[in-house]
């Protein structure tokens, strides 16, 4: 794997890594182990995507972007807000390297840098919007799986487990720390609890950039507050954390440092949080006392009703203004003042590691889901057993084309009620999608692993199916009693 580098602010002096208090384990070279402070930048980021020609779109070209600037440093939390359709999470996507389509135009910046996309992999991770878990875990058993996919092979399984421990620990989830994460069979987290865990899945590999898409997206207020409390935590300990977020509340609102206001695809405001209200003031519009200045302004750039504001004059004010001028700075200044570090190696664990951790996770889920198989072998029973006796009382001299029509039951009913375990199978898939995207999970190790682990179980449904069937059938056409 080729050598990638981290450039490193001027002012990121300190150096951390999870396995820095690890006693006992294989010492990595410092270029290896190395998580910088890192400071994200995006310079007149534009997106367009290809839509049909129309009157609105002559060119065929559709502007979900334009000319976005911006700059979240380490220790920054960063809210990312706006209406509905204003662009707030395609920018998260776009900064988190997940958009595939379209075209982008414009500069995004690691520490002064051109972003390159394997070094961005290794120091940041994204947590989207819906919790992507396997429902028949614990907490602490999804949380020692994703390290054992995520982390490098030379980590050694206590020091993993001393790493998860700690995790509980930071994410308050020491309380259902043995508790399953719950399906559609069994009860299991609360939102706010999920929520918190897909948040300590990818703390695991310690990244120095978190995203988070909707972190507080269906949660209740105090849900929501105990999550971004813990989010504000994390910036304490150094890292860069960018957050869409809809409507805080007061106490939310209060924890985020810097704001960022959209609105078709444009910025009305991005600065520190405790600028703007001069800077809405300044252009006429004064938030009432004690009202909540996220319901405040949200309600000025809401184009969608009456009693909005002027968008454009917003937009343009905010450009002249001296906050977006002292952001274009600093990104000049991190552009100027950069350096690079010593190769950095991204580190992931072995594909035949990975193949053996994905076994032993797919074995046990198979085990413990009761809709991947139990369910499914109950009905083949039960079934079988209906066809199998269908000859009784009648003529006994049963022929071998008799039993045809049998044996076709059984592989046509195998194959018709395979889409029984659809709906696990999309859970699955979302699992898969997000270890992929944050922990480069090896394609061919999960798909050998899978095909692997599902062959007991249809071993056994398939033979207890066949044996009930033609032993029946047999009993029947003999003459002795079922």
């Amino acid at each position: 794997m080729p050598d990638v580098h981290i450039p490193v602010s001027p002012s990121a002096d300190v150096v951390y890594s999870a396995l820095d208090s690890e006693p006992n384990i294989p010492t990595l070279t410092a270029e290896k182990r190395t998580r910088n402070p890192c400071t994200l930048s995006w310079s007149n980021l534009t997106y367009t995507v290809d839509v049909k020609k129309s009157t609105k779109h002559p060119e065929g070209k559709k502007a979900i972007l334009t000319n976005i600037t911006g700059r979240c440093a380490p220790g920054e939390l960063t809210a990312v807000m706006g209406p509905s359709g204003s662009g707030k999470t395609t920018l998260l996507d776009i900064l988190a390297d997940r958009i595939s389509s379209g075209t982008i135009e414009g500069s995004i910046s690691l520490n002064g840098e051109k972003r390159n996309a394997k070094t961005f992999r290794a120091v940041s991770s994204y947590v989207a919007q819906e919790d992507s878990l396997m429902g028949s875990f614990t907490v602490s058993e999804t949380l020692e799986m994703a390290a054992r996919l995520s982390l490098p092979s030379i980590i050694t399984r206590a020091t993993i487990v001393r790493r998860v421990q700690t995790v509980i620990d930071e994410m308050g989830l020491r309380v259902c720390e043995h508790t399953l994460v719950g399906d559609i069979f069994r009860k299991g987290l609360s939102g706010g609890q999920k929520r918190r865990l897909s948040i300590a899945i990818e703390l695991l590999s310690e990244p120095s950039i978190l995203l988070l898409d909707e972190p507080t997206s269906g949660l209740d207020s105090a849900s929501t507050h105990n999550v971004m409390e813990f989010v504000s935590k994390l910036c304490r300990e150094n890292k860069t954390v960018i957050c869409t977020i809809h409507q805080p509340s007061s106490l939310v609102y209060d924890m985020f440092t810097n704001i960022v206001i959209m609105t078709a695809g444009k910025t009305v405001y991005f600065g520190p949080r405790e600028l703007i209200i001069d800077q809405f003031s300044g252009a006429g519009y004064t938030c009432p006392m004690y009202m909540n200045p996220a319901e405040y302004f949200l309600s000025l750039v809401n184009s969608d009703f009456a009693g909005h504001a002027n968008i454009n004059n917003l937009v343009q004010r905010y450009a002249s203004s001296t906050t977006a001028a002292t952001i274009l700075q600093n990104i000049e200044a991190d552009t100027a003042g950069v350096h690079t570090a010593a190769p950095v190696v991204p580190m992931k664990p072995s594909a035949l590691r990975q193949f053996f951790v994905l076994m032993e996770r797919n074995l046990i889920n198979n085990v413990r889901n009761p809709g991947i198989y139990w369910v499914r072998l109950a009905m083949y029973l039960m079934l079988s057993f209906m066809v199998g006796t269908m000859y009784l009382s009648t003529n006994s001299d049963i022929s071998e084309q008799d039993m045809v029509p049998l044996l076709f039951y059984v592989q046509a009913f195998l194959v018709f009620m395979s889409v029984a375990v659809l709906p696990f199978f999309i859970e699955q898939r979302a699992v898969f999608m997000r270890e992929r995207a944050n922990s480069g999970l090896n394609v061919f190790s999960y798909v050998v692993a899978n095909f692997i682990a599902i062959l007991p179980g249809i071993f056994l449904i398939a033979a207890v199916s066949t044996f009930l069937v033609v032993l029946l059938s047999v009993s029947t056409a003999s003459g002795t009693s079922c």
